[in-house]
């Protein structure tokens, strides 16, 4: 998780990422984390959550899966490069 590139700030409440963090101890991340890739670097665009609460844990390796533009609420590179 520590190779992929945040492309929002985190909004989840702490009891609500406490949960999280307890589903993923349980049951480990069941969910792959979308992501894009553009210049050599990894952009998050689905599970930010879920990394957060893997690094947490320690946990070095995740489900990943690169996916295309537009996805989710990103629609081209600039909405991934907007916090640069």
């Amino acid at each position: 998780p520590y190779d992929l590139q945040a492309t929002h700030s985190q909004t989840l409440s702490k009891s609500k990422m406490n949960a999280l963090v307890n589903e993923i101890q349980q049951n480990g991340i069941t969910e792959t984390v979308k992501y894009v890739e553009y210049n050599g670097k990894k952009y998050i665009v689905d599970g930010h959550h879920r990394i957060t609460a893997a690094k947490r844990l320690g946990i070095s390796e995740v489900p990943i899966e690169q996916v295309q533009l537009p996805y989710g609420g990103y629609n081209t590179i600039e909405d991934l490069l907007w916090f640069e």
